[in-house]
């Protein structure tokens, strides 16, 4: 990722706009200890007090990449409370990104961001039923599946 995601003008953009980058030794046993990571690269987005809300694992290209993070970063947000910049980012990865692999696992997240901003549940339910719609098979649809019975 050295050599071609992490140099790309729009992860560069991002990284400075959204986040505190930071590379780490993995072989460290404190930072092992903390968050056991197993592979490189690993990818961790985490909150204000230092846990991880966000891991990927591998090599991504700067698309890939940038909707993982801003998966991360509104994950940051719903667990913060803070609802509205939480579904900036989702709304954002799901116009932006409409074909990328964490969109199941937006749609999950944004019902969930709902859900806890505007204390209805039919917003769980709602992202379900997309989840059903458009990726019947996927994990994300059988972790929403009690939804249904909304």
């Amino acid at each position: 990722m050295d050599a071609v995601t992490y140099p790309n003008k729009e992860v560069v953009s991002f990284i400075g706009n959204y986040l505190i980058p930071l590379r780490i030794n993995v072989e460290d046993e404190a930072v092992h200890d903390k968050y056991h990571y197993i592979w490189t690269p690993t990818i961790a987005v985490l909150n204000l007090n230092g846990d991880e809300v966000q891991r990927t694992i591998g090599f991504f290209d700067s698309a890939e990449l940038i909707a993982h993070m801003h998966l991360g970063i509104a994950k940051v947000h719903l667990d913060a409370g803070e609802h509205d910049t939480a579904e900036v980012h989702l709304k954002r990865l799901l116009e932006k990104f409409p074909e990328n692999s964490v969109i199941p696992e937006t749609i999950y997240f944004r019902g969930v961001n709902f859900y806890k901003w505007k204390d209805n549940s039919g917003h769980l339910k709602e992202a379900y039923e997309k989840l059903v719609e458009s990726y019947a098979d996927n994990t994300w649809t059988k972790r929403a599946q009690p939804y249904g019975l909304i």
